[in-house]
């Protein structure tokens, strides 16, 4: 009896050392990740079994808490005859990947190690001083849509339909006007708003090559690297404030209503403005700290007095109460 017990736990022994031979060749080997800047190319060599049908790439970006979990930055499936993947990031961080492969029966086999980690510092991510001369931003108008995928300036964005779809719960808590005699600058009396309920969404699926902007028939939209998207809010995006509708799509060209009742504007350039600003032939002023429209009534801009009236604008070439202003809103002497 205890002969066959040992033959049979040797035989176990043999199976199992087999069946992990066996498998050792399902998981692709030698992962390795490159970065330049905010681009991250992860690289492997093949899985050694018969039937590969697909790859998957997951970008993981470590956690910041000692006790948190890393997190999954992207995920990308290749064919089987591709060895590489190439990510974009928007946030600096610690990043590393791992690579598994599914064979031809749908079947997902285990992930292989994971690869030395990269450093993408805020100077990579456009978050430092460094200034390229391209514009940050490709906006709308200038984009003709699809429902596939576009490269432009070798970034592939994803132009799949089912991007942002908040709905009417981001229209919850959204600011009206409640004085009818209060400045109002909309020459149609109609605006947007900012949500003092809903703020950010999901995506159903998370399947875009990259976070950041994003570009889709409807628009354009940025996607955090959660799988969250701004709606109904301002967002600061590389120094400059801009503002989603409830359905999470960049406004341009739009007046924006603040819960205290004040007023922003974002123009052709999607920017909150700051300053003066011509708008439909009449200038407005914002404020250089915090976009605020500035009226009704005296202003002081450098050193000179103007008269903003219940439109928002200043007055030219009028006298109001006794006193002058000209040809460029600036009371005179005359």
């Amino acid at each position: 009896m205890k002969i066959f017990s040992r033959a049979f736990v040797m035989a176990a022994m043999m199976s199992a050392t087999f069946t992990l031979s066996a498998l050792a060749g399902d998981v692709p080997t030698g992962v390795s990740i490159e970065q330049s800047g905010s681009d991250i190319t992860v690289s492997w060599s093949e899985a050694d079994f018969d039937g590969v049908d697909k790859y998957q790439v997951q970008l993981m970006k470590k956690s910041s808490s000692t006790n948190g979990n890393d997190s999954s930055n992207k995920t990308v499936t290749v064919s089987s005859d591709e060895t590489t993947a190439e990510f974009t990031v928007s946030s600096k961080g610690y990043y590393y990947a791992r690579v598994r492969a599914r064979d031809v029966n749908n079947k997902w086999h285990g992930w292989s190690e994971k690869s030395e980690t990269v450093t993408v510092k805020s100077e990579d991510v456009g978050g430092g001083s460094v200034t390229t001369g391209k514009p940050a931003v490709i906006y709308t108008e200038n984009y003709t849509g699809g429902n596939s995928s576009y490269n432009s300036n070798g970034t592939n964005y994803n132009t799949m339909t089912w991007g942002p779809t908040a709905g009417s719960l981001a229209n919850t808590g959204l600011t009206t006007l409640s004085d009818p005699n209060a400045m109002n600058p909309t020459t149609n009396g109609v605006y947007s708003s900012s949500s003092s309920v809903v703020n950010s969404m999901k995506v159903t699926a998370n399947t875009y090559a990259h976070d950041g902007w994003q570009f889709e028939n409807n628009g354009m939209w940025y996607l955090n690297a959660d799988g969250t998207y701004p709606v109904s809010t301002w967002k600061e995006i590389d120094g400059s404030f801009y503002h989603f509708n409830p359905s999470g799509y960049l406004e341009v060209n739009t007046w924006v209503l603040e819960s205290n009742q004040t007023w922003r504007y974002v123009g052709a350039d999607a920017k909150m403005s700051k300053g003066w600003k011509q708008i439909l032939g009449k200038w407005y002023y914002f404020s250089p700290s915090s976009g605020e429209l500035q009226g009704p009534g005296l202003i002081t801009v450098d050193g000179k007095y103007y008269y903003i009236d219940r439109n928002g604008a200043r007055v030219e070439n009028s006298i109001v109460g006794g006193y002058y202003y000209g040809a460029d809103g600036a009371l005179t002497n005359g």
